[in-house]
């Protein structure tokens, strides 16, 4: 584990223990006292803590190569455990804490401890995610996804990088540096050159801190809605076809999910992406459709406005271009109930990492 990630994890797995059981890190395991009795715990960082850094935890836990030592309890850690992924872990009879103060952590036949009401996490983070970061961010996982052999992708050269995001090669090259701090990157190859290469280290690891940050900022302007007198997103799609022709969109949210993977019963809405400066001629030639009516909420279909970069990493699924399944991803996330499953269905079955 990174040293970076070390701190945090031994952080959120020792402001949950209470100080009567005298918690002391050790440098490999948290050791505590109870009741004449030693206990040691092994924190395992899963970053931000969503089901699907929780997945990857139990399957490293019981069937891959982590370290097991008898008498050693792991505890998942992570930045704030998400509900889904608690469900997992304690399905799954794994002990947990986060760095929010949450936990619960179970010693059989000894002690448990359970914290489930928030403490304030210690301030301050080395790493920030930006708007470039998240292009960049964005812009490789895309192409991890796209990629035919991932596991052997080397990302490309940072001009490159740095023209699909329209961010400075200069502004890059710091990015492409903090991801490799952050371990979600490597370098391999010459330091300098046109032999420099990097390789993902953790892409799962960082989708979901990208995902989850992304899916926590408030979209930066309001999206446009329409009422149209019917339900079938189809129809919606063919209309859309229809009055943009010509026209830079793309599908995301549940109407692109269902191109690409079908999870839900029923797509209330049809949210499509134009470029940004492109958002009032879309509208206008939206209502220009007789059918179309423009509301303040609960429109059938909602437009928005996206950078361009997220158009030069667009798929066709079903004859309908659709934003990157880790864009579609991250806006499943800014949703509930439903729409999460889909969000975590949608990441296992056509992003696979």
């Amino acid at each position: 584990m990174e040293a970076r990630e070390n701190t945090a994890s031994v952080s959120a797995l020792l402001r949950v223990i209470p100080p009567e059981l005298e918690p002391e890190w050790d440098g490999h395991v948290v050791r505590i006292r109870h009741e004449g009795r030693e206990s040691l715990f092994r924190p395992l960082w899963i970053g931000e803590g969503l089901p699907a850094d929780a997945r990857r935890a139990r399957t490293e836990l019981f069937h891959g190569a982590s370290e097991r030592t008898d008498g050693v309890v792991p505890v998942v850690t992570a930045r704030r455990v998400s509900p889904g992924a608690r469900e997992i872990l304690e399905d799954a009879q794994l002990s947990w804490a986060d760095a929010s103060g949450r936990a619960r952590i179970v010693v059989p036949g000894s002690f448990y401890i359970a914290r489930l009401e928030p403490i304030r996490a210690d301030a301050g983070r080395a790493f920030k995610w930006s708007a470039a970061a998240d292009a960049i961010a964005e812009t490789l996982l895309g192409w991890r996804v796209e990629y035919s052999e991932p596991e052997t992708m080397p990302i490309e050269q940072v001009g490159v990088i740095a023209k699909t995001a329209d961010v400075s090669l200069a502004h890059t090259a710091r990015i492409l540096r903090h991801f490799d701090e952050q371990r979600y990157t490597a370098k391999t190859g010459a330091e300098r050159g046109t032999s420099a290469t990097r390789e993902f280290r953790d892409p799962g690891r960082m989708l979901s801190d990208w995902a989850a940050h992304y899916a926590a900022t408030p979209r930066s302007g309001a999206d446009i809605e329409f009422h149209v007198p019917w339900r079938d997103p189809q129809q919606s799609i063919e209309a859309l076809t229809s009055s943009l022709h010509g026209q830079d969109w793309a599908l995301t949210g549940e109407a692109a999910a269902d191109r690409i993977d079908p999870y839900l019963t029923s797509v209330p809405a049809v949210d499509l992406y134009v470029p940004a400066g492109q958002l009032e001629p879309a509208r206008g030639r939206l209502a220009q459709h007789p059918d179309f009516r423009e509301v303040e909420s609960g429109g059938r279909i909602r437009l928005s406005a996206a950078d361009p970069y997220v158009f030069r990493l667009t798929r066709e699924a079903r004859d309908v271009r659709t934003v990157s399944p880790v864009r579609v991803y991250a806006d499943l996330l800014r949703g509930r109930g439903r729409t999460a499953e889909a969000a975590e269905y949608l990441r296992e079955t056509a992003i696979g990492f």
